[in-house]
């Protein structure tokens, strides 16, 4: 058990420390770290045994790399990938340098073109500058 801040007051977390996912009991509700093989550490909030964001700005799931920085990161809503704002896709990877390489939007589960009409995957190269992009409505490719 974990005491984390929340808004105004604390809250009381259930903390998993984990090597394989089967060690997840049946509907879990928390927090589960998980050590990989190659040396990563994932970070996954589970509602009920789903994939779901701990708070609106905070993802689902986290992979870090060795040295605590963040690999990618994946938003959810009961267990389905999907964008938490229009302006903040469901999932965004990250060179080692911590600018963004990928960003993925998604609706329910479903690749899918943000709300502005942003692509639904964009990459990038390490400068920042826009690599491609893809477009998708309700899960198929578009254009």
């Amino acid at each position: 058990m974990d005491l984390l801040p929340s808004s105004m007051s604390f809250r009381v977390v259930a903390t998993l420390d984990i090597d394989d996912e089967l060690d997840i009991p049946e509907g879990f509700t928390g927090r589960v770290r998980q050590r990989l093989a190659n040396q990563q550490r994932s970070v996954t909030w589970l509602r009920e045994g789903l994939a779901n964001d701990p708070a609106r700005s905070h993802p689902a799931v986290r992979v870090l790399r060795p040295d605590g920085s963040v690999k990618y990161e994946m938003h959810y809503r009961d267990g389905q990938l999907h964008d938490p704002s229009p302006r903040t896709p469901a999932v965004r990877g990250f060179f080692a340098s911590g600018a963004v390489h990928y960003e993925e939007r998604y609706s329910m589960g479903r690749r899918n073109d943000g709300r502005d009409g942003a692509a639904a995957l964009r990459k990038f190269r390490a400068d920042g500058t826009l690599r491609h992009e893809i477009h998708y409505r309700h899960g198929n490719r578009v254009g």
